[in-house]
């Protein structure tokens, strides 16, 4: 921490050299000013050519602090910067203390301007830098005052301004120098520590600063291990349900063969457990397909496709396929889509397995007599499917895990039908990879709600689609 502020007082001292040595000019037409004003418009009488000879130093040595200081910023040492910035403030309490000394000394009401010296210094430097800086400036002023009273070098009068032995009165001078000291000492003591306490502020800032960056590539490099980890997993899982598909597809053929008779008659009780393992292989092959499904998904998500697909075609090509499959089992499918396509963005094989997924959930866990309705309404920029039954509904306490992998509600396994667990996985992949998103409402006994969300095609007039905000056509 104490490196920390130790670099933040170094860089703040780099970055005001060269605004010191604008103040400087600035203080420089400032004394001209009231050189003019003092002599030609109060008729004040000052020695005005020992005054133009300090300014001309000052203004010449300030020359040479600007071209110095255009080198001492890159400088690496710290302790060069430093001292530049000192012997600059040490020159300038010389040059104060000249100036004061040619117009009146002591009884120069303009004694007060040590004060703007020493808050730079407390800007610009150390605290114990600061100190030796006012020590400088009072020990300048007290040599120049008792030298003047003891007639050691000339007094300057402000003729017509203070009473010209003001100056030998030493009740008078003690006072002032007493005055102004403790000022200094004062001024000094209250801007080094809102100061100290100002860069203390800034290095903590910017210790913080370092640690969220180094905190944020870390999460960056467990971000990408955690992707990467995901990738070879969905490789992983796609490797193998696509080299178990094959074999399982080539049983399944061959347990049909057998069951219906073609090598030869079997006993009944062997075809009651033919059937029977070609149902479990049947399963074994959809949750192969499943998988392939969701790694695909995953691996290559529909929206690089950037295909405009009409939602409602979709959606009655699902009711139409699945129609027979409701009737069967006594359910009333009903589809209500809009006359005119609603067009969305993504891969029309994708939307179908979202679609599919829900509307045949939907019918599998609805009982005879129940409803299955598949509703798109448009919300803004964004198209609407709802997927709606009156089956046997999620338990609240799970509805929060229905999209996870191989995740099934209590009750639906106790239907006794057959699933994977990855349909609404694949429901959940699709819809995000489309940037949407899907929720789920239900009650027990009284049904579910898939609601998808996703983000309509919007026509912008070029030959791609824009997209805002990761959303297409926004």
């Amino acid at each position: 921490m104490d490196q920390i502020f130790h670099n933040v007082e170094l860089e703040e001292l780099r970055d005001r050299i060269p605004w010191l040595v604008r103040l400087r000019w600035a203080a420089i037409v400032g004394v001209l000013i009231t050189i003019w004003v003092a002599s030609w418009v109060l008729r004040v009488r000052l020695e005005i050519i020992p005054l133009l000879i300090v300014v001309g130093v000052l203004a010449t040595y300030n020359l040479i602090c600007w071209a110095v200081g255009r080198w001492v910023p890159a400088a690496t040492a710290g302790v060069r910067v430093s001292y530049f910035a000192n012997l600059q403030i040490a020159f300038d309490l010389i040059a104060l203390t000249s100036l004061i000394h040619f117009a009146g000394g002591v009884v120069n009401p303009f004694l007060c301007y040590y004060v703007f010296h020493i808050v730079i210094g407390s800007i610009l430097l150390s605290r114990a830098a600061t100190y030796v800086q006012v020590t400088l400036a009072a020990t300048l002023l007290v040599i120049t005052a008792s030298l003047e009273a003891t007639g050691m070098i000339p007094h300057y009068r402000l003729t017509g301004v203070v009473p010209p032995e003001l100056y030998r009165n030493w009740l008078y001078v003690l006072g002032v120098l007493f005055a102004t000291t403790t000022m200094l000492y004062s001024t000094a003591f209250m801007a080094t520590s809102i100061t100290r306490r100002l860069r203390q502020r800034e290095a903590e800032i910017v210790r913080l600063s370092d640690a969220l960056r180094e905190h944020a590539t870390d999460l960056g490099e467990a971000y990408e291990a955690l992707r990467q980890l995901e990738t070879v997993r969905s490789d992983y899982l796609h490797r193998v349900a696509h080299h178990v598909r094959s074999p399982l597809a080539t049983l399944e053929r061959m347990l049909a063969v057998v069951a219906e008779g073609r090598t030869g008659q079997i006993p009944e009780r062997s075809v009651e457990m033919l059937e029977r393992a070609r149902g479990r292989v049947g399963e074994l092959l959809a949750l192969a397909r499943d998988l392939l499904v969701l790694s695909r998904t995953r691996e290559a998500p529909p929206l690089a496709q950037r295909e405009r697909v009409d939602l409602v075609t979709v959606v009655q090509n699902v009711s139409r396929e699945l129609r027979h499959e409701a009737a069967a089992a006594s359910i009333a499918l009903q589809a209500d889509c809009p006359d005119s396509p609603v067009e969305v963005i993504g891969d029309p094989d994708a939307l179908q397995e979202l679609v599919e997924n829900l509307v045949s959930n939907a019918v599998k866990y609805t009982q005879a007599g129940g409803d299955v309705r598949i509703a798109i309404t448009l919300q803004g920029e964004l198209a609407e499917l709802a997927v709606s039954d009156t089956g046997i509904g999620i338990p609240e306490a799970e509805q929060e895990h229905v999209f996870e992998e191989f995740y099934r509600a209590a009750n639906a396994r106790d239907t006794g039908r057959d699933g994977t667990g990855l349909g609404l996985s694949i429901v959940k992949a699709v819809s995000e990879a489309l940037g949407g998103n899907v929720s789920v409402t239900s009650a027990v006994g009284k049904g579910t709600c898939f609601r998808v969300s996703l983000p309509r095609f919007r026509w912008t007039g070029r030959s791609t689609v824009e997209t805002g905000h990761g959303v297409p056509g926004k």
